[in-house]
């Protein structure tokens, strides 16, 4: 049965101007408390109750009032699937022989029409690939061929192989849709090809060697953007808690296993990154964001106000509700920025809002909360104003949310990493998953190139 905690009603306020300062300062801080300890059993109480429902338990609290219709747009032009300029097969259906209505034997042709199928035909190709071996008549060297389906020069007992596409599938179905290998041997076996999971395990680690060049010209273009989001997750490696990085750009993606959520982690790897760092909120970034240009969420600050409007009691609450006003119009006019606003519209509404932000601090904070979130805002003032002031740079990190989505799919599923190679593994191939899926690039032709080159030249990530 759920705890019901309540606070007793306060006395007016003509009864509190009575009481002396220290009284006061007293009394409100056992309020902060008390609310404090409600918050958590009420807390407790919900994750008891979830605990024990099995039914949709990642659901949302709350459904949204005005949901959007299915479908799409009213006056959008009709869709449908493109045309093909060839058929590989073509069939005819008859007409039935006799009437299925009256039963008649004399049914003759009047017209037809056409469709058009588009199918998959999934079957198990086995290669046998002859390697000829030469030798130079004038020095003894040996050399052999190289056809272009060979993924290795392996022999004896590791010369039965996966192949190219089999394993591009496996590390897109598992680094961009978080299938575990597990599942994912189980799906190979039921398209007619029997793998072990080890197998696929290996195979990953193998893909993640040579791709290790690519992965730092990778880390070279993420350096070079001229914003760069920036978040984190919990994670898992070899069972201890650890933490998933992810930083993103507008044309590069990468993500790094670490043990900590401190900003330590990535401040050596930030050291020549001259872009703007957009972050939330977390204190981790402060550091980093006294040496880069820092932007902050205003999604996450919205979030900070609403906590603060908890907390606050009568006039006190005044605070957490302006700052939230000015938090949706920075969000709304960013928002419009190039495609409603011109530059001198977007100045001058920018110009407003940061003269409204000072006049909403220019106040005497009514307690210790408001005291707090007054002097984090003063002191990053310039991370919160960079969106209105430097063009490009947007109001929210919800880049870095989309792009770590994605892992937080694998997390639930299992997907986190038991050694510290399959971190390095996690790293490199996730990350050139979403990199090409960010150009619209599908990571499977990668990897079969990857897979059968031969030459020292590393396969470009974005052709």
């Amino acid at each position: 049965m759920a705890t019901t905690i309540k606070l007793p009603p306060r006395p007016p306020d003509e009864v509190v101007a009575q009481w002396d300062p220290a009284t006061r300062v007293y009394v409100e801080a056992l309020e902060a408390v008390l609310r404090q300890l409600i918050d958590k059993v009420e807390a407790h109480d919900k994750a008891l109750r979830e605990s024990k429902r099995q039914a949709t338990p990642f659901r949302r609290d709350k459904r949204k009032k005005k949901r959007k219709k299915p479908g799409r747009k009213k006056g959008h032009a009709r869709e449908r699937r493109a045309d093909v300029d060839h058929a590989d097969e073509e069939h005819h259906a008859e007409p039935p022989a006799s009437c299925p209505c009256c039963g008649g034997q004399h049914v003759e042709e009047d017209h037809s029409y056409e469709q058009l199928q588009e199918d998959l035909e999934i079957r198990r190709v086995v290669r046998r690939l002859v390697i000829h071996v030469g030798r130079c008549q004038d020095c003894g060297a040996v050399t052999e061929g190289r056809h272009p389906f060979q993924t290795s020069r392996a022999r004896g007992a590791a010369a039965h192989q996966i192949g190219p596409t089999a394993l591009a599938l496996a590390a897109h179905l598992h680094y961009q849709q978080g299938v575990p290998f597990e599942k994912m041997a189980h799906v190979l076996d039921q398209l007619g090809l029997t793998v072990s999971k080890a197998a696929l395990v290996r195979a990953m680690h193998r893909i993640a060697d040579r791709a290790e060049e690519p992965f730092q010209e990778l880390l070279h273009k993420v350096l070079e953007q001229e914003v760069l989001h920036i978040d984190e997750t919990g994670w898992s490696l070899d069972g201890q808690p650890h933490y998933l990085w992810v930083l993103t750009g507008r044309d590069a993606t990468v993500y790094f296993v670490r043990k900590t959520r401190s900003g330590d982690e990535v401040e050596d790897f930030l050291t020549d990154f001259k872009g703007v760092l957009v972050t939330d909120g977390h204190r981790g970034y402060d550091r980093i964001g006294k040496r880069l240009l820092r932007a902050l969420c205003h999604l996450h600050l919205k979030r900070n106000f609403k906590e603060l409007e908890k907390k606050t009691q009568h006039r006190g609450k005044a605070l957490a509700r302006d700052l939230m006003w000015w938090v949706d119009e920075v969000i709304a006019v960013v928002g419009m920025r190039n495609d409603e606003l011109d530059d001198e519209e977007f100045k001058q509404l920018a110009a407003d809002l940061e003269a409204q932000f000072f006049e909403i601090l220019d106040t005497q904070p009514t307690n210790a909360a408001n005291a707090r979130m007054v002097k984090r805002l003063l002191t990053w003032q310039d991370a919160v104003l960079r969106c209105l002031r430097v063009p490009g740079v947007p109001a929210t990190n919800n880049q870095a949310e989309q792009q770590i989505r994605p892992a937080v799919v694998v997390r639930k599923r299992g997907g986190c990493n038991r050694s510290e190679r399959g971190a390095r593994t996690f790293e490199r191939l996730a990350s050139i998953a979403a990199t090409r899926a960010q150009h619209g690039l599908s990571v499977m032709d990668w990897i079969k190139r990857l897979l059968c080159s031969s030459g020292p030249e590393p396969i470009p990530l974005l052709l």
